[in-house]
């Protein structure tokens, strides 16, 4: 238990199915917990785990006006230990991190400068020059019509990802330039773009070494594999896979930035054995925190504890679980049981929302899945008349 009666509370921000996952961490242990959101629609407000207060912005720069408000307003809030949950609340409260930091406790708040610019995909590449890793060959796209030209030198195929966090689409892999004016509509709203010679190898070929730092000192680590991810770059099952080498290369790209909190890498290993570095994740956990919390390793409480001045709760990294996030990808488990059963028979499935003790989220994700379900059937039917039409022509 890292509850005391001078324990201060965690303030998480957002109560996706991360969210309710890290909520769920804290509460378990006995931490006070308070939730800001703005989407009252989400499965994760229904939480028992935390007090959820509904916020106009958290995506926005009206998140900092809901955390000044809630400091203002909510006395045990003030130096409560701030927790966020995706790559557009990091910048918004990097870039008034001072703010921040004078009323509540914000892990990397003191390392604002150097973690932001690695929110930006355009200086990936640059960072990973410095370090001595591998990058794909890369150009940015500011305009779209200038892509033929700016594209010519790359070989295809090559996938585009925004520059900027949590925008339109994540990646889009072209197999040819024609294919990739052909998703201008999808993309031209997202620009500028990074687009990178795509590495060969499907999604089990991706590895991530997860991190918690002290001013650059590891305090625990964790490394796992993708399985699936649904879209690509958004993953939807996971394995624990304790692997030396690719926590050598996260400690790398960290090396020397003196950051704090929570940060992770992904790698690609191509088919030669070779690693090349896709992106970092900084300032929050990554999605898939309920892998490594099941599996021994978990970062959300090692965050508290570090920021609370609490014992940190032990590390071991184990391979008792899988995750899977079937609330993106409702197919996941039957793609699992088709092409990787024995994962199944060697590990326990972790969803994101299913929690006898928590039932609120789990109950309205399955009313949701299963409203939908008709929906689905006719738009299947319509493609499938719509092909049978064709191959008639």
């Amino acid at each position: 238990m890292l509850n005391t009666p001078h324990s201060p509370v965690a303030i998480v921000v957002g109560l996706c199915a991360h969210g309710v996952g890290m909520v769920r961490s804290l509460h378990r242990a006995g931490v006070p917990v308070l939730a800001l959101e703005a989407n009252l629609a989400l499965p994760g407000v229904r939480t028992r785990c935390a007090e959820v207060r509904i916020v106009p912005d958290i995506n926005g720069e009206g998140l900092i006006d809901a955390l000044v408000k809630l400091a203002s307003d909510t006395p045990e809030a003030q130096d409560g230990v701030l927790l966020l949950t995706n790559d557009k609340m990091v910048e918004i409260v990097g870039r008034h991190a001072a703010l921040v930091s004078r009323h509540f406790r914000l892990s990397w708040g003191h390392a604002a400068t150097a973690l932001l610019p690695l929110l930006a995909k355009d200086r990936i590449e640059a960072r990973c020059r410095e370090v001595g890793l591998d990058y794909p060959t890369s150009v940015l796209l500011t305009r779209f019509d200038d892509a033929p030209r700016a594209l010519a030198d790359l070989a295809f195929p090559v996938i585009a990802k925004p520059t900027r966090p949590v925008s339109a689409f994540k990646t889009q892999v072209s197999a040819s330039i024609d294919a990739f004016m052909g998703a201008r509509r999808r993309m031209e709203g997202s620009m500028p773009l990074v687009v990178q010679e795509f590495i060969p190898g499907n999604d089990s070929a991706i590895r991530f070494g997860a991190l918690y730092l002290d001013h650059g000192r590891v305090l625990a680590r964790f490394e796992g594999r993708k399985l699936r991810s649904r879209p690509m770059g958004h993953t939807t099952i996971a394995v624990s896979e304790p692997d030396d080498e690719v926590h050598a290369l996260a400690c790398r790209f960290f090396e020397g930035l003196e950051l704090s909190g929570p940060a992770s890498l992904e790698l690609k290993r191509d088919p030669a054995g070779k690693y090349w570095v896709i992106e970092p994740t900084v300032g929050r956990t990554d999605f898939w925190a309920g892998l490594c919390a099941a599996n021994g390793v978990d970062l959300t409480l090692i965050e508290y504890a570090a920021m609370a001045g609490r014992h940190l709760p032990p590390t071991t990294q184990r391979r008792t679980h899988l995750w899977i996030n079937g609330d993106r990808d409702p197919a996941a488990l039957l793609w699992l049981l088709r092409n990787a059963p024995g994962q199944i028979m060697a590990a326990r499935v972790k969803g994101v929302y299913l929690d006898l003790h928590d039932g609120g989220p789990s109950l309205v994700s399955a009313g949701r899945f299963l409203g939908a379900i008709p929906g689905r059937i006719v738009r299947r039917g319509l493609r499938a008349i719509a092909s049978t039409r064709g191959e008639k022509r």
